[in-house]
């Protein structure tokens, strides 16, 4: 992960970033703007959340922001992402970006958290990422015939095996959070991921990811392939 830029960037603060970030993100409009909600095309669009994407360098990027503008929802969300203690959302899905880089798994050729804090609290924080090749999961399964719906669940029982195997849990597991490409499987948004000893036997952690991803595939017809492959 890289260091901080050169180029000061008033209230934000990058606190993960891919190797190679400083290189593109000196080239970019001023953070703040990056941050706003009205900036780029819309993606989805919540009240305390939102996804922006435009295209910059030749790259499509994203740009999914979380808020937490009144004391209120600082002080809700204490316990999980705005503690000064405690790592945002938006860092923490950077951080398995991180990981998943580093131990050989597919991630976006580039990214980066940044937040800014008012006395240690988290106000603000976003997730910078550019686009992988690929479609959802859920929208290739209910677009695909059966002979592509069982191909696509082995690939992602393999993946799923990898990611276990190496000790990756994802704890977030969703088809929509599975990028399928030509030849690789993004997994896209993992804020809650633990990291256990690899080559682990199966532990609670990974049956709850099993759990919670196999029905998803059995409302498509596939969990006995993703099962088999996993």
């Amino acid at each position: 992960m890289s260091g901080l830029p050169a180029r000061p960037h008033n209230c934000y603060q990058l606190v993960c970033a891919s190797p190679q970030w400083g290189l593109v993100a000196d080239r970019w409009p001023p953070w703040e703007d990056l941050t706003l909600r009205d900036f780029g095309t819309t993606v989805t669009d919540h009240r305390s959340s939102w996804v922006r994407k435009i295209r910059l360098d030749g790259c499509v990027w994203y740009f999914k922001t979380y808020t937490y503008d009144d004391i209120g929802s600082r002080l809700a969300n204490w316990g999980k992402w705005t503690a000064p203690w405690r790592r945002s959302r938006a860092a923490r899905e950077c951080a398995a970006y991180a990981w998943l880089t580093e131990h050989g798994f597919p991630a976006p050729s580039n990214f980066a958290c940044l937040e800014t804090r008012s006395a240690g609290f988290l106000r603000r924080a976003t997730l910078v990422s550019a686009e992988v090749p690929g479609a959802p999961a859920d929208q290739l399964l209910a677009t695909s015939d059966a002979q592509a719906r069982a191909g696509i669940a082995r690939r992602i029982g393999d993946f799923v095996r990898a990611l276990h195997q190496s000790g990756f849990r994802d704890r977030n597991l969703d088809l929509r959070n599975l990028i399928v490409g030509p030849e690789q499987i993004y997994n896209i948004d993992s804020p809650r991921y633990r990291i256990v000893r690899a080559r682990r036997r199966p532990d609670s952690l990974a049956r709850a990811d099993w759990r919670r991803l196999l029905p998803q595939l059995d409302a498509h017809g596939v969990g006995a392939a993703a099962r088999e492959a996993g």
